[in-house]
Formats: C-alpha cells, sequence, structure tokens
C-alpha cells in the first residue's frame, strides 16, 4: 500500500501543499566502520520514488532536493513507527 504526504511549500507568495506518494522505499544502516568498502556500506544507503500529479515546475533543484529529504525522513518515521506498534 503506498504511503501519501503532503508536503507544504510557497508558490507566487502562497502556501500550497503538493501530494506526494511513495512508490518505493529502500533503506538499510551503514556499519560506521574504517574498514567499509565504500561509502554505502558506511553511511548506509536509502533510495526512494515517489510519485505526485501536483505541479512542481515551479520549484528549484535545491528546493525539489529538501522536498526528497523531508520525504525520506517522514516516511522512515512511519516505517518505524509501524515496526514499534507492530
Amino acid at each position: 500500500m503506498a504511503r501519501t504526504y503532503e508536503y507544504w511549500t510557497v508558490k507566487d507568495g502562497e502556501d500550497i501543499a503538493i501530494k506526494l506518494t511513495v512508490a518505493y522505499y529502500s533503506a538499510r544502516k551503514g556499519n560506521f566502520s574504517s574498514q567499509a568498502a565504500d561509502p554505502d556500506e558506511y553511511f548506509g544507503h536509502c533510495e526512494i520514488n515517489l510519485e505526485s500529479k501536483d505541479d512542481t515546475s515551479f520549484m528549484t533543484e535545491s528546493e525539489i532536493a529538501s522536498m526528497e529529504e523531508w520525504l525520506v525522513s517522514e516516511h522512515s518515521e512511519y516505517l518505524a513507527d509501524q515496526d514499534y506498534y507492530d
């Protein structure tokens, strides 16, 4: 089941909500070892694919990156809550 979030941003001086749906999410924690072979092994890895029917063409690359970071944080917290309550 896909999970939908509302990301709030400003467009033309007005607050708007952009609905984001997580289509795919994968994450694994790093081991923070100095012996790690690559950065993914040290820091971990996170991959997220999102879908939105709302217009994001007015957003800069930096704003879109911030939106994706926010979504990763929100979705990982949601999954952690699900694990806790299950």
